[in-house]
């Protein structure tokens, strides 16, 4: 990494740090920051991003939005270990808890929200629960609805992966 890139790197931390203390100001309440489904990678990041976030939720007091599928979403694309991921989180500041679907498209997995969820990631909400009881998990679903039934199977399949952690 270049010498130039520590500076941009910063100041883009304090950057978001400065807006997050702003909107919390504004609001009047902590907000809850997610991580995204990114289809490009940084070019040799200083932090990576559990290392960000970390940083993000301890300079503005913000909770996390943890989605599991963007968790998934990244580590098929860019390469990874969610498991360690989850690892380096500060998992007791989750506020929720998101999954989804998603489907593959010219080799990059896409977080689509109209899928149904994968068992990947709902091996993910497994390995969450084994480490922390998440206050809530979400289904994330934003159009093209399937019928009740097969909603029902998927909320059924979520339900069942949270109660896999006491299980196992």
């Amino acid at each position: 990494m270049g010498l130039w890139f520590a500076p941009l790197l910063a100041l883009g931390v304090a950057r978001v740090v400065a807006n997050v203390r702003l909107a919390q100001a504004e609001l009047g309440v902590p907000l809850a920051l997610e991580h995204v489904a990114a289809l490009l990678e940084w070019p040799a990041p200083e932090l990576d991003e559990a290392a960000f976030l970390t940083e993000l939720l301890d300079r503005t007091g913000a909770w996390l939005l943890l989605d599991l599928a963007n968790l998934y979403a990244n580590a098929r694309n860019h390469g990874g270990d969610p498991p360690a991921f989850l690892d380096a989180l500060p998992l007791e500041r989750i506020a929720y808890v998101h999954v989804a679907g998603g489907v593959e498209r010219d080799g990059l997995y896409h977080d689509t929200h109209v899928h149904p969820t994968p068992p990947a990631v709902l091996e993910l909400v497994t390995e969450l629960c084994e480490r922390r009881d998440p206050p809530g998990v979400m289904l994330e679903r934003d159009d093209d609805y399937p019928p009740s039934p097969e909603l029902a199977r998927e909320l059924d399949a979520i339900a069942a992966a949270v109660a896999g952690a006491a299980r196992r």
